[in-house]
C-alpha cells in the first residue's frame, strides 16, 4: 500500500522492506517458470551440445530465488521442441540426446531461432499475466487451490 493510503501512517523509521518474494520450486507448465527457462534459453550459446546438468546448474545461479529441477528443465525443453516442430514441420533445432554423463542439449542456430524464442516469451508472458489477473479477480484463489 501507499504511504498516502487513508488508513496508514508512514513506516516508522528502520522498517525493512517487504518487497522479497519467496522462492519458488519450478513446476512443468508453470508460465513463470517457463518463461525464465526461455528467457534464459535466448541466451545460451548455440551449436554447441551442453549437459543438460551444466544447463541446470547455470539456470540455477542465475535465479537464485528459484529452483529448477532436471526433470522440470527437460520437460520444457520437449515442449518446446514440440513447439519448434509445430511451427517449422520437424526441422529439428532444439536437439535433446544423452551420452555418458546425461542427457544434453543442442540449440542449432538458425534466423528462425531468436523469433521463435520471442514469440515463446511473449506468449508465456501473457500467460504470466493472465493468471495475475484471475489471481487478483479471484481474491487470491488460484488454479493451485
Amino acid at each position: 500500500m501507499t504511504p498516502d493510503h487513508p488508513l496508514l501512517d508512514p513506516s516508522p523509521p528502520g522498517m525493512p522492506e517487504v518487497d522479497l518474494s519467496p522462492p519458488q520450486i519450478a513446476r512443468a507448465g508453470d508460465p513463470f517458470a517457463g518463461l525464465r527457462l526461455v528467457h534464459f534459453l535466448a541466451r545460451v550459446k548455440r551449436n554447441a551440445t551442453h549437459q543438460l546438468r551444466d544447463v541446470v546448474a547455470s539456470l540455477n545461479a542465475a535465479y537464485l530465488d528459484w529452483y529448477f529441477p532436471e526433470k522440470v528443465v527437460l520437460a520444457e525443453l520437449v515442449q518446446l521442441q514440440a513447439n519448434w516442430s509445430i511451427a517449422y514441420h520437424g526441422e529439428d533445432r532444439i536437439v535433446l540426446d544423452r551420452n555418458e554423463r546425461g542427457h544434453t542439449l543442442l540449440i542449432v542456430d538458425s534466423t528462425k531461432m531468436t523469433p521463435f524464442l520471442i514469440a515463446q516469451a511473449n506468449r508465456l508472458r501473457d500467460e504470466c499475466d493472465e493468471e495475475l489477473r484471475r489471481f487478483a479477480l479471484g481474491d487470491g484463489i488460484t488454479t493451485d487451490n
